[in-house]
């Protein structure tokens, strides 16, 4: 939906440049139209920004059920992975849980912009992350992130990141998936660093399935923009039923998601 109000705005705007050049002379209509055709783009896009933040302030409560919330915000950001020039390649798309079901998400970590390509993967569902406390400070971003029941979390404050994952645990057993990111930091690359047991807890306490997934080249979504496109990969493992991992504490079970990751990893390096 998101996407198809920018094109009915970025349509409106070239065709009103376009009756404004038709005052001009045709050699000038020729050199200025592909300006005019960015400008009229890049002005719809900062209304439709402008929308979205309206959107945010007029909405009051949180509300995390509200899966119309999501597919809106989901819209917003497939159509910012397209402005981006990057192409999203995912695999094992037929583990994802079918809709109404409850899981956590858990995946490596690259870069801050990692849920704008994970989130609209998981359209039938409201899904929400364990996230940091400084995505909620952006402009209309944080905004909507608080709106749809986005939890923040401390990354240095023990007491803060254990009281996130409380209310990640609570919104858990109201039937609503989550997600985080069990390095609690991101690494810029392919290679992963250390994992927070902890995060684990987000499963374990309410015995929640585990989806597991890996992302591969994240880090490049930048590189070469707007001239060359990025292809970056999303692998989703089959799921893992809160009984398979019972008889795990916090830290084997960390250990385990990381090898099934890592496994992944070096899958991608020797075959792209």
């Amino acid at each position: 939906m998101a996407t198809f109000i920018f094109i009915i705005l970025t349509l409106t705007g070239t065709l009103a440049s376009g009756f404004l050049f038709g005052m001009v002379t045709l050699s000038w209509r020729l050199a200025l139209w592909p300006v005019a055709l960015l400008v009229s783009g890049v002005a719809a896009f900062i209304v439709f920004l402008l929308f979205m933040y309206v959107w945010g302030l007029t909405t009051r409560k949180v509300n995390a059920h509200n899966l119309r919330g999501h597919r809106i915000v989901n819209s917003i950001l497939r159509l910012a992975l397209t402005l981006l020039n990057v192409k999203l390649v995912v695999t094992g798309k037929e583990n994802i849980p079918e809709a109404g079901k409850t899981f956590v998400f858990v995946c490596n970590h690259q870069e801050n912009y990692d849920i704008i390509a994970i989130k609209p993967v998981f359209k039938d569902h409201p899904l929400n992350f364990i996230a940091k406390q400084t995505i909620f400070d952006w402009p209309i971003i944080g905004r909507l992130a608080w709106v749809l029941g986005n939890v923040p979390i401390a990354r240095d404050a023990d007491r803060s990141a254990a009281e996130s994952i409380v209310k990640g645990i609570k919104l858990i057993k109201s039937g609503i998936p989550m997600a985080i990111f069990p390095e609690g930091k991101r690494t810029f690359s392919n290679t992963m660093i250390a994992f927070k047991p902890g995060a684990f807890k987000l499963a374990m306490k309410p015995k929640a399935d585990i989806l597991v997934g890996t992302i591969y080249n994240f880090s490049n979504i930048f590189k070469g923009w707007p001239f060359k496109r990025q292809t970056i990969y999303l692998h989703i493992h089959p799921i893992m039923p809160s009984d398979t991992y019972e008889g795990l504490n916090s830290i084997e079970l960390s250990k385990q998601v990381k090898s099934m990751i890592q496994t992944q990893l070096d899958r991608y390096e020797a075959t792209l």
